[in-house]
C-alpha cells in the first residue's frame, strides 16, 4: 500500500495532491476572478465621462479626461480578472486531466486514486467550474481566443 493516495507503483506523483490543488486551490481562485470581473462590469453603469451637474468644467476638460482615464483603468482591471479566471481554470482542468490520465495507466494507481476520490466525496462536492468571466466592452481590448 502506498504512503498516500495516488502514488501507485508506476508513477511517483501524488495524484491526490494534484487533484486537490486543482479542485481546492485553483478552482476557487478562478471562481473569485470570475466574480471580480462581473463586479467590475457593474461599474460600467456609471458613465465616468459625464460632465458635472453644474455645467461647464473650469480649467479645460480635466474632469472629462479623468473620466476617460478611470474608464480605461476599469476596463484594464476587468480584462485582467477575466483573463486570469480563464488561465487559472485552464490550469485546474489540466491538473484534473493529468491526475485522471495517470491513474488510468496503472491499476494500483487507479485503485488508490478511486479510494482518494471516494474519501473526498464524504468531505463535500468538488467546486464547479466558474461562470464565464465578463470582459469589458472596449475597442481597446480584444477578448482572447478560447
Amino acid at each position: 500500500m502506498p504512503d498516500s493516495y495516488g502514488e501507485g507503483s508506476q508513477f511517483a506523483a501524488d495524484l491526490g495532491e494534484l487533484y486537490e490543488v486543482a479542485t481546492k486551490g485553483l478552482r476557487p481562485l478562478s471562481n473569485e476572478y470570475s466574480r471580480f470581473s462581473s463586479k467590475i462590469e457593474e461599474a460600467t453603469q456609471y458613465d465616468l465621462d459625464q460632465p458635472p451637474t453644474g455645467g461647464a468644467v473650469s480649467r479645460g476638460q480635466s474632469a472629462l479626461q479623468s473620466g476617460r482615464a478611470l474608464t480605461s483603468l476599469r476596463d484594464d482591471i476587468q480584462f485582467a480578472f477575466a483573463r486570469s479566471c480563464e488561465n487559472v481554470e485552464s490550469a485546474a482542468v489540466t491538473l484534473i486531466e493529468v491526475a485522471n490520465t495517470y491513474a488510468a495507466v496503472d491499476e494500483e494507481t487507479q485503485s488508490d486514486f478511486d479510494a482518494y476520490l471516494a474519501d473526498n466525496e464524504l468531505a463535500g462536492p468538488m467546486m464547479a467550474p466558474p461562470k464565464a468571466p465578463v470582459y469589458p466592452d472596449s475597442r481597446n481590448q480584444v477578448r482572447p481566443q478560447a
